[in-house]
């Protein structure tokens, strides 16, 4: 069950996140008249050099000379013809959600206010300030900017009220309502509010079929499709008191496929989805192959540093996870996550006292949830029963029950306690 939450926390919040794209060409972009802004949003131009026709994308006789000298990547006319949006206003957006996947996140607020400005009541400021408060949390995984969230994103939903109160860019705005209602569900379900989390789960899949209805040719929903079919199968078939799905995994994998492949905004967030998938499935060089290609992109990522050295750990490449690792601490010496995993790759690779170093580290951290500290503890208590102290280690344990009840901890006490009784050990 932790791996499918992961897999939809890292969904939501990287939902919008494009893959790498050239930087805006001087010139592009500029401002619309303030005359023309007759339903707040930019309208299409006035009139349109050859290359496009029309309102949006591009004609399909361009001579290869007129394409290789098209001022925005295509890409953004691309979707600009999918999404009926200008293909300003689409870089503009692919432009800056780079920046985020970059973790470039002052740039990238600075990139869409600006954006904001020129294309207005398009809400596109307060959706990016959520994202970059949500990535800041999964970096750690913790709630530490919890209020800077709420905040942002209370902000983000008025604002896209308001830009779907107004005609033009349905499909657009309707994925971004997804996206921040989905990100509240599993911010609200990580904090044991189950029942609004399944409401703003519903929320947020009617926005999705409201954006399919809009744009029946955007790619990039198929990623929701291929989540649900493939999570929704593993969930379904691990309990015998949900109600029967079928098997699904087989389709929800190739729709999740297809996004990373042919995506227009999402194939970074399909690449991971497929890594926590291939992680589910017990395919770690498939995993291992996911998180390489979104590394080879955005290499001072966190959040993807983090699950490439959790694969790396899971395939028994300690010394790969601790560098990649160790690169996360040279981007972020405060990161605090990274030290439980380097704890983790430490002591199977059986470097003990370095893994009872970074599990103390990681335990110090005041942002820690429960379950995170419970982890710590049964963590901590196997690296003391390695060393022999086994009163530390049925210490460590029993904090660790303590605070959540901790099945792998109370079977390790168990067992210390029957090696006690047998006469193997003392303490």
């Amino acid at each position: 069950m932790s791996k499918w939450i992961r897999t939809f926390t890292c969904a939501a919040v990287w939902l919008t996140v494009t893959p790498a794209f050239a930087d805006p060409p001087a010139g592009s972009g500029q401002s619309m008249p303030d005359e023309d802004r007759v339903t707040g949003k930019a309208p299409p131009p006035l009139s349109r050099d050859p290359r496009a026709p029309g309102e949006f994308g591009l004609r399909d006789d361009l001579t290869p000379a007129e394409f290789a000298n098209l001022p925005l990547p295509y890409e953004a006319y691309r979707g600009a013809e999918i999404l009926k949006m200008e293909p300003e206003f689409v870089h503009g957006i692919q432009s800056g959600l780079e920046l985020i996947y970059l973790r470039r996140y002052n740039e990238a607020r600075d990139h869409f206010a600006r954006l904001e400005e020129q294309f207005p009541n398009t809400g596109i400021r307060a959706v990016a300030d959520t994202l970059v408060w949500q990535a800041l949390m999964l970096e750690n995984f913790d709630y530490r900017y919890d209020k800077q969230y709420w905040t942002s994103s209370k902000q983000a939903r008025a604002d896209l009220e308001s830009a779907l109160a107004t005609p033009g860019n349905e499909a657009w705005e309707h994925l971004l309502m997804a996206a921040i209602l989905g990100i509240e569900s599993i911010h609200t379900m990580r904090q044991s509010q189950y029942l609004s989390a399944l409401q703003l789960a519903f929320q947020a899949m009617d926005h999705i079929e409201r954006s399919r209805d809009a744009a029946p040719n955007f790619v990039d929903l198929k990623l929701a499709d291929g989540l649900y079919n493939y999570w929704r199968t593993v969930v379904t078939l691990s309990s015998k008191m949900l109600p029967d799905f079928g098997d699904h995994r087989v389709e929800g994998i190739e729709q999740m496929q297809i996004v990373e492949d042919t995506g227009l905004f999402i194939k970074p967030m399909a690449t991971l989805s497929l890594a926590f998938t291939w992680m589910e499935e017990s395919k770690m060089k498939e995993a291992a192959t996911a998180c390489a290609r979104n590394r080879r992109l955005y290499p001072d990522n966190i959040v993807n540093n983090i699950v490439t050295g959790t694969v790396s750990i899971y395939r028994r490449d300690y010394d790969g996870a601790l560098r990649v690792l160790d690169h996360v601490h040279e981007i972020d010496e405060n990161n605090a996550r990274a030290h439980y995993w380097k704890g983790l790759a430490h002591l199977r690779k059986g470097d003990i006292e370095a893994a009872k170093r970074e599990f103390t580290t990681y335990l110090d951290n005041e942002h820690l949830e429960k379950y995170q500290r419970s982890h710590t503890n049964y963590r901590l208590g196997q690296v003391a029963a390695r060393e022999k102290d086994f009163r530390r280690a049925a210490d460590h344990y029993e904090a660790s029950i303590k605070i959540d009840g901790n099945k792998s901890s109370k079977r390790a006490l168990d067992r210390l306690k029957q090696r006690r009784r047998n006469g193997n050990i003392d303490w």
